[in-house]
């Protein structure tokens, strides 16, 4: 038997939900998305899409055996943390990786309150609260801090080279950006939906004592 009350089985599988979105959001290289054109002589311009994420990135150019410059159609992340185009991409990373990592270990403590009864005792619930709203603190910080590495070179090559901080050029934001922005929406709802996740609600041990006389 579950110790939540019908507040705290939905503030569990939101919590779970949440968790998922924001990591999967985290995880995909898919926040924006803009085009490279090589221009080889005697052969038609080759217009590749390009898309980033915040530590990965799908379709880069590179220079081949031959000398000449060559897109590489795969995903990756960057080789080391150092790698990462931007300071402020290298902050959001951290920011929003942890804020994931504060939502999953909520998330799994709260699924763990829907099968076993006394695990999200009233003490339990407020203290997630906090670590979602910490966490969600932290994975808007780093949204919020993400357009303004837009002015990195790798970007500006792939956004027509007029890109700049909170201006993505000829870029657009990807469907990543969304997932995560939502993802961060629904874990500081779930924050406030903790405190009224018990089923019961706790007695102060002196008022307890006074009723047992």
């Amino acid at each position: 038997m579950s110790g939540l009350s019908g507040v705290g089985v939905f503030w569990a599988f939101t919590s779970i939900l949440s968790a998922i979105i924001s990591c999967v959001g985290y995880f995909m290289p898919h926040w924006i998305t803009g085009r490279i054109t090589l221009q080889h002589p005697g052969k038609s311009p080759q217009i590749t899409p390009v898309h980033f994420g915040i530590f990965r990135r799908c379709n880069y150019p590179y220079i081949g055996d031959d000398g000449t410059l060559t897109i590489s159609h795969e995903c990756g992340r960057y080789t080391a943390f150092s790698d990462i185009p931007s300071v402020s991409w290298q902050i959001a990373t951290l920011t929003v990786g942890v804020g994931c990592c504060l939502c999953l270990l909520v998330s799994l403590t709260a699924m763990f309150g829907v099968c076993v009864k006394g695990v999200v005792i009233p003490t339990v619930a407020r203290t997630a609260g906090i670590i979602q709203m910490c966490s969600g603190f932290l994975m808007g910080a780093g949204v919020g801090i993400y357009p303004n590495g837009w002015d990195s070179p790798e970007v500006k090559q792939a956004c027509g080279h007029i890109s700049k901080s909170y201006n993505l050029g000829d870029c657009s934001l990807s469907w990543c950006f969304y997932v995560t922005s939502a993802g961060i929406v629904m874990t500081l709802m779930c924050s406030a939906l903790s405190f009224h996740a018990p089923k019961w609600k706790q007695i102060p041990a002196g008022y307890a004592l006074l009723q047992n006389k």
